[in-house]
């Protein structure tokens, strides 16, 4: 399969091959980081009354949580046992996507709290039935020797798309085209995905007794339900299978990922409204939002590649045990932040901590899972990362909008304060986590 995945684009994987198995996750970053930085707390801010706003906000990320931790693990376990002519992974991935721009479409023309809700819930549906194949899609193509760089190039992504995506959404939503702002997202998803589908290939599979048949029997044998409900439910039981809680430096990792990811996930839904009430930047929040963005991502860009090379000597786990400190000290001082300026100083520490856990963090986890699982246990793993974001926000909302009605602008100060916390413990369920090296599991 490696070697499928390979020949599209030469003998030898290198930088042009991993950028293109990356594109997807550049797209996906532009389109998330644009959403849940500028998009959606504004659709929420024009349907909801102020007092209300940040409960509102947390109610939708709260469902969209569940929906992730139920569907990606699935659809990632699916794609371990599909088969077809174009791959195991591909297939749902296309699927997914190409449904999520429908959806996406249905937000741009949504009106009302509860149409933006349930727009907002189908895009993350589909958003996760594509994304638990991609995490599968990795290790099944990128060789150990090439895991650090691969993990270097979406960290990149990540940190690129967000802020590029987060200083677009903000002039449209600016200038007042937030549906433009949403097309526009849209449409960088739905390009960098078909740089992903064309330029990577897998090796073909075929179901037993597909041979032979013709395209309308072959139609009529995929929609029969013994086709798909038994094999559906068999792996939606196995997914939850008790077997993963044996697996104890993966568990433990799980429970750092949480708590970090929770750290940030206080930090970044409540950035615009941070600007906009506790310093008083009211209007001119949305448009402030991509300056802060870029410092914290041109930092922790300039950070990754190092963290690399730190966590090759030093070790992965000690590496974003570091990152998760590093951070503490920039959530802490974003809580006593005086002024709109100050941050852009206060952005080092926590730009250092975002790229140097990136840099490492996926290749951390590729080393610990079993390979031949990878879809279902990177699903798992990133049910961790949609849970962080509905106990982040469920938490920090309704905590926020509790201190603001005692004392104005003050709420935001202390869910940072909180993040800051969660980073600290983040590090310490970290240090629990054996090296990979130590635990003689790193990939051939």
């Amino acid at each position: 399969m490696m070697a499928a995945g390979r020949s599209s684009l030469g003998a030898q994987p290198g930088w042009r091959w991993l950028g293109v198995l990356t594109a997807y996750w550049l797209g996906l970053a532009f389109l998330w980081g644009a959403l849940t930085t500028v998009i959606l707390p504004r659709l929420v801010e024009l349907a909801v009354p102020g007092y209300v706003k940040t409960t509102a906000l947390a109610l939708i990320a709260g469902l969209q949580a569940v929906i992730a931790i139920v569907v990606q693990p699935i659809s990632g376990a699916a794609s371990d046992r599909l088969t077809s002519r174009w791959g195991r992974r591909r297939p749902l991935l296309a699927g997914g996507v190409a449904v999520q721009l429908v959806c996406l479409v249905i937000l741009a023309m949504a009106t009302g709290y509860w149409a933006i809700l349930g727009a907002m819930l189908l895009v993350e549906f589909w958003s996760d039935v594509a994304q638990g194949p991609y995490q599968g899609l990795l290790p099944d193509l990128v060789p150990a020797g090439e895991r650090g760089l691969e993990s270097g190039l979406m960290g990149g992504a990540t940190l690129a798309g967000s802020v590029v995506g987060v200083a677009a959404a903000g002039l449209a939503v600016t200038a007042g085209q937030t549906q433009l702002a949403i097309v526009l997202s849209a449409l960088v998803l739905g390009a960098t995905t078909l740089i992903t589908l064309l330029g990577v290939h897998e090796e073909a599979g075929r179901t037993a007794g597909a041979a032979g048949l013709a395209a309308s029997a072959r139609l009529r044998q995929l929609l029969h339900p013994d086709h798909w409900a038994v094999p559906l439910r068999r792996v939606i039981v196995e997914v939850w299978d008790r077997d993963v809680l044996d697996r104890r430096d993966y568990v433990w990792l799980l429970v750092a990922r949480l708590l970090i990811l929770m750290a940030t996930g206080t930090l970044q839904p409540f950035v615009y409204f941070y600007l906009e009430d506790s310093l008083g930047l009211g209007a001119q929040a949305a448009v402030a939002t991509a300056p802060l963005a870029g410092a914290v991502a041109l930092v922790a860009l300039l950070s990754a590649v190092p963290g690399g090379a730190v966590s090759a000597r030093w070790g992965r786990v000690r590496t974003v045990s570091l990152s998760a400190i590093s951070g503490a000290v920039g959530a802490a001082l974003f809580a006593v932040a005086p002024s709109y300026a100050v941050l852009f100083l206060i952005a080092v520490p926590f730009g250092i901590a975002l790229g140097v856990f990136l840099s490492a963090d996926w290749a951390l986890l590729v080393d610990i899972v079993p390979l031949d699982e990878a879809g279902r246990y990177l699903g798992l793993s990133n049910t961790v990362t949609a849970a962080a974001g509905v106990l982040a926000v469920a938490i920090g909302g309704p905590l926020a909008d509790v201190i603001n009605g005692w004392r104005f602008g003050w709420g935001y100060r202390a869910i940072f304060l909180l993040a800051a916390v969660e980073f600290v413990l983040g590090a310490w369920s970290m240090r629990r986590v054996r090296e990979p090296a130590a635990l003689g599991q790193a990939a051939p």
